[in-house]
């Protein structure tokens, strides 16, 4: 058999979260490259909430704690800082969003079945 050289179709959930993930990774990037601003560090958390807030309670906990004495109040600015928390906590949007509508499917999925075999004999 020949290998078929239509390309697969995606559909358009997959589009969206695409899409998603690729407007939060252009904001924060143009948002550490604009020397971040202090407008946009709260519609960018919005933007990516509660991914953002659950990315940085991890970084948190396995980095030992939260910020002492001894940090530097400047990390310094580019568009690494902010492209990695953002971008992370999108990606854990997807997948709670992903899980979530795969968990409906499968209880409506089962809900229908039990229908089907419970029905009058």
């Amino acid at each position: 058999m020949t290998p078929t050289t239509t390309p697969r179709r995606r559909s358009r959930s997959t589009r969206a979260a695409t899409a998603y993930l690729g407007v939060v990774a252009a904001a924060s990037l143009a948002h550490g490259l604009a020397g971040a601003p202090d407008g946009w560090g709260p519609s960018m958390t919005l933007m990516t909430f509660p991914g953002s807030t659950v990315v940085t309670v991890a970084a948190l906990c396995l980095a030992g704690g939260g910020p002492t004495a001894t940090d530097s109040p400047d990390p310094g600015f580019g568009p690494l800082p902010f492209l990695i928390p953002y971008v992370a906590g999108a990606l854990v949007n997807v997948l709670l969003t992903w899980g979530a509508l795969a968990f409906a499917r499968h209880f409506a999925r089962e809900a229908r079945d039990s229908r089907g075999a419970s029905g009058p004999s």
